[in-house]
């Protein structure tokens, strides 16, 4: 058994050789690009759940209503998920207003998409989310992966705009995830996925069934989708084109920042990736001795030197990864945010992972997170 000092080191040299495996799979992704154009375009519906988004539903459906893409190929379905606000959206040519079903449910969002792709026939479903702003040629990049044989794509999402401590914190956070997406991919081990830029074959989603089996949570509609469609041995593909990124606006502030990611955080135990649970298992346990190891440093200077050790490592790691998905994506200004940002991530990963492992919830727009 390694000697207390030297186990926040030994960690962190775990996970610097982790993210190395990561960064060399990045390479490889950002690198790669989908060049065919289907003989037809494919008809496709974009699903959008949405619930007490009066504010920001007005900006993506103008993004979505300028595509570069024909028009009379795609369609917008928004399923408003009971929204408690006035000033909802209504309807028009290519664009339907559905109600979410009334039954009995926790998974709402998933029960709100469910009911938008039963609306249509169209061939290829992409999802996003309320508070989003899509590039011109989104549509038109996904339909190329999928006349090239993709059964599902993973695209790109950014955090806009960044303006202070705590949107810049998002933005690292989230390229670090785009990283993380592209590089499993490219593994052949697909881990994680973003339903604000999620796209399927409707052949994909009724082959395995859904939503079906996850019913019994209120979130997981996009990573726990992609782990049904890694098990079925379907074709997953990860987009990182700089021209098709999604943008979405962070969380307002650090409760409701919280409140997001223990969300996220109290699926894990529902993931079916090998490779999310390692990732998530050596990202706490490196953040846990280094906090501990700080904590318990006060006492001992061995074990202070040593948390500390592992605290430059892990931050000099996670610079080299970020600055690299960062200049990908043109997002370099953020990196200016990086040093006090370090500081925190350790304990903030912690806080919100020792939260999820003791069960607590929290409540999403009004209701159980």
């Amino acid at each position: 058994m390694l000697a207390p000092p030297l186990l926040p080191p030994a960690l962190a040299t775990l996970y610097a050789l982790w993210q190395g495996y990561n960064y060399l799979h990045w390479r490889r992704a950002s690198r790669q690009s989908v060049h065919s154009e289907p003989t037809e375009w494919p008809n496709i519906a974009v699903v959008v759940p949405f619930r007490n988004e009066a504010a920001t539903l007005p900006y993506l459906l103008a993004s979505l209503k300028l595509q570069d893409y024909p028009r009379d190929r795609y369609e917008i379905i928004l399923v408003d998920d009971h929204s408690t606000e006035e000033g909802g959206a209504a309807g028009g040519k290519h664009l339907t207003v559905l109600q979410a079903p009334d039954t009995p449910t926790v998974a709402h969002k998933k029960a709100a998409l469910t009911r938008g792709i039963a609306h249509t026939t169209a061939e290829l479903i992409v999802t996003t989310d309320a508070d989003c702003r899509w590039p011109r040629g989104g549509l038109r990049q996904l339909a190329r992966h999928y006349a090239d044989g993709a059964d599902a794509v993973l695209g790109p999402v950014l955090i806009a705009p960044v303006y202070d401590f705590c949107s810049a914190f998002q933005s690292l956070d989230v390229l670090g995830y785009q990283l993380f997406t592209a590089a499993t991919v490219s593994a052949g081990t697909p881990a994680l996925a973003n339903g604000a830029h999620f796209a399927f074959r409707r052949s994909a989603f009724e082959r395995v069934g859904g939503y079906a089996g996850m019913d019994h949570l209120p979130s997981g509609d996009d990573v726990l989708l992609l782990h049904k469609f890694v098990a079925a041995g379907l074709d997953v593909r990860c987009s990182t084109d700089t021209t098709n990124t999604v943008k979405t606006r962070p969380e307002p502030d650090w409760p409701a920042l919280w409140r997001q990611r223990l969300r996220w955080a109290g699926k894990s135990g529902e993931y079916g990736s090998p490779a999310l649970q390692l990732a998530q298992g050596l990202a706490y346990l490196t953040s846990l001795g280094i906090v501990v190891g700080l904590i318990w440093g006060l006492l001992d200077e061995q074990i202070f030197a040593g948390a500390l050790l592992a605290w430059l490592v892990k931050g000099a790691v996670d610079y080299v990864l970020l600055r690299e998905v960062a200049g990908h994506y043109g997002q370099q200004r953020v990196l200016a945010w990086y040093g006090v940002v370090q500081l925190l991530y350790p304990f903030y990963l912690v806080a919100v992972g020792t939260a999820a492992l003791l069960g607590l919830k929290t409540e999403w727009k009004g209701r159980p997170g």
